[in-house]
């Protein structure tokens, strides 16, 4: 399962937020520098591993700003001390808040071109940011976010599983409906496109959406600025017990939210997307539920899939079906008849770093078939170039 949400951050009793995103400054940020974004909230036993792969990027020209969201154990303090070795990094704390406002701070401080998110327990790949910039640089302006693929870590940094990667290009709106494809820590976006969305939807946990962030970013993004794509295993998130990205209920009702705010916002769009995203939603968490042995509600879930968009759910859940009862029954004959099962066995349980981001766990599988890619390519998103000079929506 992808994560597509915030992890363990809490939002305080005490403090709510009031406002959208990040106020727009005018400015494109300093030429070429990076400005990675990490907010924190008790990760000391990861944060100082993340700060190690943003600090050991190829791509030098980059500031490391560390958002303690209010933090009670250590973590500050393994910043600060990091940030006395390093003056890249910067230490910047604030009561708690919740993921979106403790990003948002990080990038109403940051002076970069580029904005990269990442969570205080992730990692990227050394050559991440270097050849996303490249990509960048190469598309030129109407490309607003560049992302790259992504691996399931465990607690020792051990690689799990790859995220089914994804390979769209140009608008993926309609595509990011169905599927948020991208978690926190894969994009490099341009500072004023992040910027001319208000950065993240703060406002989202006081409307019950409180792990859906980076879905509504994405779209935000998307709505507004064509992607593209480093494809390379060049990020990884840590699959924890407990994390909210594991917290099945919650995601579905935050990306319900996320989803009707888009709907009645673009009432043009087909009603057969909205069903197709639904469909989505339920097969993967019905799948999930399966897997934990909670069958009955994970076969709830995998009959509205059905009613919501069976081809997809037969073919796509079939399939999964079948790899998992393989797995749980031993049966590393099919497995290693498979292509590239060879890589998968020396990737599975290494170290994310010392892992090829070239290489396959296993056998990629098609989400969309090549008829569903030319549907929803076909949606059309009208665009043009502001007196601002930034791409925006001028009809749907």
């Amino acid at each position: 399962m992808q994560a597509t949400g915030a992890k363990r951050q809490h939002l305080s009793k005490r403090h709510v937020p009031a406002a959208r995103g990040v106020a727009r400054r005018g400015s494109p940020g300093r030429a070429g520098l990076v400005s990675v974004i990490i907010p924190a909230y008790n990760d000391a036993a990861t944060v100082e591993r993340t700060i190690s792969s943003a600090l050991n990027q190829t791509y030098s020209n980059l500031e490391v700003l560390v958002v303690d969201d209010g933090s009670t154990d250590e973590t500050a303090l393994l910043v600060q001390r990091m940030a006395d070795v390093d003056p890249r990094i910067k230490l910047l704390q604030k009561a708690n808040g919740g993921l979106a406002s403790a990003r948002n701070h990080g990038i109403a401080h940051a002076g970069g071109e580029f904005i990269a998110p990442i969570d205080a327990d992730d990692l990227w790949h050394a050559e991440k940011i270097k050849k996303q910039v490249a990509v960048m640089r190469d598309r030129g302006d109407r490309v607003g976010l560049v992302y790259c693929w992504s691996r399931a870590i465990d607690e020792q940094d051990r690689v799990l599983w790859d995220v089914a990667p994804c390979s769209l290009r140009g608008n993926v709106y309609a595509a990011l409906i169905i599927r948020n494809f991208l978690p926190s820590g894969a994009p490099l976006v341009r500072r004023r496109c992040v910027e001319r969305v208000g950065g993240y939807d703060a406002t989202l946990p006081s409307r019950g959406a409180t792990c859906c962030e980076d879905l509504k970013f994405n779209l935000d993004i998307a709505e507004r600025f064509d992607f593209d794509l480093v494809p390379e295993f060049l990020f990884s998130y840590r699959v924890r017990a407990g994390s909210m990205s594991t917290n099945i209920d919650a995601m579905l009702r935050s990306r319900k939210v996320v989803i009707e705010e888009v709907r009645a916002r673009h009432p043009e769009l087909p009603d057969k997307l909205f069903r197709w995203a639904s469909g989505h939603q339920h097969r993967e968490f019905g799948l999930t539920y399966l897997s934990d042995g909670r069958l009955l509600i994970g076969a709830r879930l995998l009959l509205r899939a059905l009613r919501e968009d069976p081809l997809a759910t037969l073919r796509l859940g079939t399939e999964r079906l079948l790899a998992r009862f393989c797995r749980s029954n031993g049966s590393s004959e099919l497995l290693r008849a498979k292509p590239h099962s060879d890589v998968a066995d020396g990737i599975v349980k290494r170290k994310f770093l010392e892992v090829d981001p070239t290489a396959f766990c296993e056998p990629p599988r098609a989400t969309w078939t090549r008829k569903r890619l030319a549907y929803l390519a076909e949606i059309p998103v009208a665009r043009g170039v502001d007196p601002l000079g930034t791409i925006d929506i001028l009809s749907r």
